[in-house]
């Protein structure tokens, strides 16, 4: 046999091989975190899947997203499916029979018109939990504050309520995400100094001033704030500017009664992208050129009642998107 011939045989072999391997951890990789389960474990996971009406996903939809401790054989992450479950989740479900749980995602299941359990709070060796897209009304229970080892908390998108959820002693969190809910009052001074938060997203709530920023900022790791579409007035602005960690800033749709100055923003160097639509904006502050550098990428001004083009955008050397949306109408009327 030639060289040639004994080349493509071993590369024909190669291919097969890894093929085959290719296909047997594709086939597997659902299987291997319910290996480890003991099989009372596996009971109790089922039994919270016939709580509710699960005529949204099938038996292997559902339990591909379920791990197992391997020496435990205990459920450690339960991760729903989409549309996957619809009903009312009681207190008494057989889900916090899952003290071993660090990863607990929910999301866009149908839990529409269930309060949050106060149980919740026993799952308490959780590290990320998704909440979603539930349908989940009333206020966050005071027990949310026993789950310390949280590093992501997401309970945007509910029908939530009350003042600001007891979380600010949570000193793993890294991400907080409470957008698109109904919730009110002022925003605690200590939230955006917690030690590990790096995002926050109150987005579409009905929070007020006064927000209670700290003097310092020195201790906050803030990269991502997002405050649009709330009932601020113009006294969070000023205390923001301090925080010059922030890399992505959204302040739309604010209730502001004058107008905004954005060469208050001039301190936040870390600054990549600046949403201030649906404000008015000051307009000293975007006719006059300036030689402060920003970093900008990203600034969005649309609905602002502006009708000429800022000047002030020669100071952004970096920005590559901008929207003008009533220059643009101006120009093309």
């Amino acid at each position: 046999m030639s060289s040639t011939h004994l080349l493509l045989s071993f590369l024909s072999v190669l291919l097969l091989c890894r093929v085959s391997v290719s296909i047997i951890f594709t086939l597997e990789d659902p299987v291997v975190g319910l290996v480890a389960c003991r099989p009372n474990h596996i009971q109790s996971v089922t039994q919270f899947k016939n709580e509710f009406d699960s005529t949204g996903c099938n038996q292997t939809d559902f339990f591909n997203g379920v791990r197992c401790d391997n020496t435990t054989g205990e459920v450690t992450k339960l991760q729903l499916p989409s549309g996957c479950l619809s009903g009312t989740l009681k207190p008494n479900s057989s889900l916090f029979k899952f003290h071993q749980l660090r990863y607990l995602d929910l999301s866009k299941n149908n839990f529409a018109s269930s309060s949050l359990p106060s149980e919740f709070g026993n799952l308490n060796k959780l590290e990320i939990l998704g909440l979603s897209s539930n349908g989940f009304i009333g206020q966050v229970p005071s027990s949310f504050s026993n789950l310390s080892m949280l590093t992501l908390l997401y309970l945007d998108k509910n029908e939530l309520t009350g003042s600001f959820p007891l979380v600010w002693n949570l000193a793993n969190l890294s991400i907080l995400d409470l957008s698109s809910n109904n919730f009110s009052g002022a925003i605690p001074s200590s939230l955006l100094t917690m030690p590990s938060l790096s995002y926050l997203n109150l987005r579409g709530n009905h929070f007020t001033d006064p927000l209670k920023l700290p003097n310092s900022s020195a201790s906050s790791r803030l990269e991502t704030l997002f405050l649009g579409n709330n009932r601020f007035e113009g006294k969070i602005l000023k205390p923001i500017s301090k925080f010059t960690t922030l890399k992505y800033l959204d302040l739309s749709f604010l209730n502001i009664s004058y107008p905004i100055d954005l060469r208050l923003f001039f301190t936040l160097k870390s600054l990549l992208r600046l949403d201030l639509s649906g404000n008015s904006i000051m307009a000293t502050s975007i006719s006059s050129y300036s030689n402060i550098t920003m970093n900008l990428d990203v600034l969005l001004l649309s609905r602002c009642g502006l009708s000429e083009f800022p000047n002030i955008l020669r100071t952004f050397k970096k920005l590559e998107h901008i929207a003008l949306q009533e220059i643009w109408a101006f120009l093309t009327h």
